[in-house]
């Protein structure tokens, strides 16, 4: 029996309420964590508990998680996106409409890290939650364009490339708002929640990516392989 289809980017592990996302993200936690320090683990225990909140709708558990996570160790990232701690800790704010304290967050994470495409995006967000305007329209376009450029890499040219957006629908979602953040006419309200979700995608698709290779390395067939 191979693995189970993933008909989108966006599909769910369903298994008790978030039992089989948390065994997940703890999993990928402690691989994780055996390779870098004490600090380090930590850090990336606290970012995991903060996704798992983030991603199952409790934002302010998230933000408490992430300002853990960046006391122990801010420059900590997740792969294969590079957000840092601090990049979590914005995008935690700016789901519970903290626009201040997010772009604080926000711009700490780029100062750490000049490629960190979703602390970019989210900047742009931020400034387009508090006022619509030509700038926060660059800087989600530019963060769109850094992020595609990161999934393609992944897709392409590294082992988790297989499991990755096995259908392409992550990545059509990607460039069709590269598409409505390209130039000076923008549908904002519609335009701003696509990006929105579209962040959730990502997120889910790291794990389920996660998912699919565990379950080949443990000798299940493909991971995006037919019943």
């Amino acid at each position: 029996m191979g693995a189970t289809v993933r008909h989108s980017s966006n599909s769910q592990i369903i298994d008790g309420p978030y039992s089989m996302r948390l065994i997940l993200l703890i999993s990928a936690g402690l691989i994780v964590a055996s390779l870098n320090g004490c600090a380090a683990s930590q850090a990336i225990q606290q970012i995991q508990a903060g996704r798992l909140a983030l991603l199952t709708g409790n934002p302010a558990l998230a933000v408490k998680h992430f300002e853990q996570a960046a006391a122990i160790d801010g420059k900590t990232s997740g792969w294969p996106l590079q957000e840092s701690a601090w990049t979590y800790v914005g995008r935690a704010y700016y789901e519970i409409k903290e626009y201040s304290l997010a772009r604080q967050a926000l711009n700490r994470a780029l100062g750490q890290n000049q490629n960190d495409d979703v602390a970019r995006l989210y900047l742009g967000l931020v400034g387009a939650r508090e006022q619509t305007n030509d700038n926060s329209r660059k800087l989600i376009h530019a963060g769109l364009q850094g992020i595609f450029e990161r999934v393609e890499y992944v897709k392409y040219y590294t082992p988790m490339g297989e499991f990755w957006d096995p259908t392409g629908q992550l990545r059509v979602e990607i460039q069709a708002a590269l598409k409505a953040f390209s130039g000076a006419a923008v549908e904002w309200a519609n335009a701003l929640s696509r990006v929105e979700r579209l962040t959730l995608n990502l997120e889910n698709e790291t794990d389920n990516a996660r998912r699919d290779e565990s379950f080949q390395r443990r000798g299940g067939g493909s991971g995006s392989g037919d019943m």
